[in-house]
């Protein structure tokens, strides 16, 4: 196992949290998930 942990960690592990990837074949690899907005949801005025 890659982090070497004996077993398969639950999907809503604490540890594995900020770590989350997605599969880009286009891309080559695995690459971090990009936050998308919300259709609907107002924007922020800074």
């Amino acid at each position: 196992m890659a982090l070497g942990w004996t077993k398969n960690p639950e999907p809503d592990d604490e540890r594995l949290q900020g770590h989350e990837t997605v599969y880009q074949a286009s891309r080559g690899g695995h690459f971090p998930v990009v936050e998308k907005p919300v259709p609907g949801t107002p924007k922020k005025e800074d």
